[in-house]
């Protein structure tokens, strides 16, 4: 490979993360769909990661504080986003696996969007039920959070 080409890449890839956040995908993706060879946008990304211009698990803590509170997903929803990032498949799966049970996660979104349970919410299940399934949570553990939930008046 051409050490030029390398090093015309790697300066290309750091002008366009300035002081952003990019994973080593997003940044393969840039320079594969600005021309560069497979081989050199591998090269490229890898430098970046050995530099810390690029670094998956930055980008993915970026990723999990956009999608907390309000707009909390389910570990498989996080895992997702995650893979959709760029963020390699091995560091995605080893954040996704240490992220909170589903369990925990739903009670949050309940939480973030409902405050503390009040008296009649019992009443409104299918209400909470039908935004955790929105966001990846399965019928049952939706059902088990809203009885926490609502236990921890």
């Amino acid at each position: 490979m051409d050490e030029k080409v390398l090093k015309e890449a790697v300066s290309f890839a750091i002008r366009h993360i300035g002081t952003g956040v990019y994973s080593s995908g997003k940044i393969f993706a840039y320079l594969a769909n600005h021309g560069c060879d497979e081989s050199v946008c591998q090269a490229a990304v890898k430098e970046l990661v050995n530099t810390g211009y690029v670094d998956d698990r930055r980008a993915a803590r970026k990723v999990l504080a956009a999608r907390s509170g309000k707009k909390q997903e389910s570990r498989n929803y996080m895992l997702q986003r995650l893979l959709e990032a760029g963020i390699s498949s091995e560091i995605a799966e080893e954040i996704a696996s240490g992220l909170d049970s589903d369990v925990d996660t739903c009670m949050s979104l309940y939480e973030a969007n409902f405050g503390t349970p009040e008296e009649g919410y019992s009443d409104r299940e299918d209400e909470f039920i039908k935004l955790a399934q929105l966001r990846g949570y399965g019928l049952e553990t939706s059902r088990k959070a809203f009885r926490l939930y609502l236990d921890s008046e």
